[in-house]
């Protein structure tokens, strides 16, 4: 004990009512929304300046430069040693907990113009109510349990002002597709999916999922994220096309797209769309850069698409001058190339920009 006395320990304070407010739908802790909203708590902690004389407090000051404190995934990712999807589904889970607010702005680094950079604003009435329910007379939060009761609104281009994409007001949800479902982390293997019956079950969609109603009592798991899903087979007889889907919006990381991109959920709904009808296709061939490549091999890059493709593809359509004249083939060809292009596309554009600055708009 006097050993351990010596030690001068610091770090972040996680407070134990967090363990019973902040849960999953099961009533488990989410241990890595926790860890990262007790870093959050940290940086929003002010530093006080004392008096050498006195020893009062004579102000205090931010730990961030700016007005909201930035951050990344990939930077919550190697902070914490999780993959980025688990660090972007856990801070969209402290998001729809009312808890944190992502902000995204654009910013100049340098004369680089850089968008959608993320900042994360604490909302400290929420932060307060999880920490100190009793003081609230509620019993203990959850995510799940409270969405029923999350007020609606609807998300205007008007809105964004100031260079600013604000994508929820206090973690408020407006459409029932907005809601991740950050619980779900590992798809299901295709082993494990059957043939429903019709007896005893009934079967209905919601906000584009396949939901099975059951009598039995399921439990609920929360296996580390894999990348199980680059090697299913999409053209199973026995998937159907709402399950194949899923899977693939699971793979692209969609739900991370629908909410950092807010104005452009029609086009990425249609990208899913024709990703889809070309992993299910049963055709001998597929016309790729007009070419015709064996489905198989077309379906193979397909299954190795991810998110930063599907955003570069939206940004590449978005920013094109010409015409096109079958759309439908050009998000083909453009989703494949750009599974083995994304990555030099950006290195090269970013050694461009710094060797030229002169050419960047801004």
């Amino acid at each position: 004990m006097d050993e351990n006395a010596k030690l001068n320990i610091s770090g972040n304070v996680i407070p134990q009512m967090w363990y019973r407010t902040i849960v999953r739908e099961s009533g488990k802790p989410n241990l890595t929304a926790i860890i990262i909203l007790a870093d959050i708590v940290y940086w929003y902690k002010p530093t006080e300046l004392r008096d050498e004389s006195s020893g009062q407090v004579v102000a205090v000051k931010k730990k961030f430069k700016a007005d909201l404190l930035q951050r990344s995934y990939q930077q919550i990712s190697e902070q914490f040693g999780i993959s980025k999807k688990e660090a972007t589904n856990a801070i969209i889970f402290l998001e729809k907990l009312g808890v944190v607010k992502r902000v995204f702005r654009t910013v100049n680094i340098n004369g680089l113009v850089v968008n959608n950079v993320l900042y994360l604003e604490l909302i400290v009435q929420k932060l307060r109510q999880l920490t100190y329910p009793q003081d609230s007379h509620n019993s203990p939060l959850s995510f799940e349990r409270e969405r029923g009761d999350t007020k609606r609104e609807d998300i205007s281009p008007r809105e964004g002002t100031g260079g600013e994409i604000r994508t929820c007001e206090m973690g408020a949800v407006p459409l029932k597709s907005e809601r991740v479902s950050p619980f779900e982390e590992t798809p299901a293997t295709l082993e494990d999916m059957e043939v429903p019956l019709l007896e005893n079950k009934a079967h209905f969609f919601e906000g584009g999922t396949n939901t099975e109603i059951t009598q039995e009592t399921t439990t609920e798991t929360s296996p580390e994220i894999t990348t199980e899903i680059n090697v299913k087979d999409y053209t199973n007889p026995i998937i159907s096309y709402q399950a194949a889907e899923k899977l693939f919006k699971l793979q692209i990381d969609y739900d991370a797209i629908w909410m950092d991109r807010p104005y452009d959920r029609k086009l990425l709904n249609e990208i899913v769309a024709i990703a889809v009808d070309v992993l299910t296709s049963k055709a001998r061939t597929v016309r790729i850069n007009r070419e015709d490549k064996p489905t198989p091999v077309v379906q193979g890059i397909y299954k190795k698409i991810e998110k930063s493709a599907v955003e570069f593809v939206m940004d590449s359509i978005q920013n094109c001058g010409s015409k096109a004249n079958n759309i439908r083939a050009v998000i083909m060809t453009s989703l494949y190339n750009a599974v083995m292009t994304t990555t030099s596309y950006f290195t090269n554009l970013y050694a461009y920009h710094s060797a030229n600055p002169q050419s960047i708009r801004g």
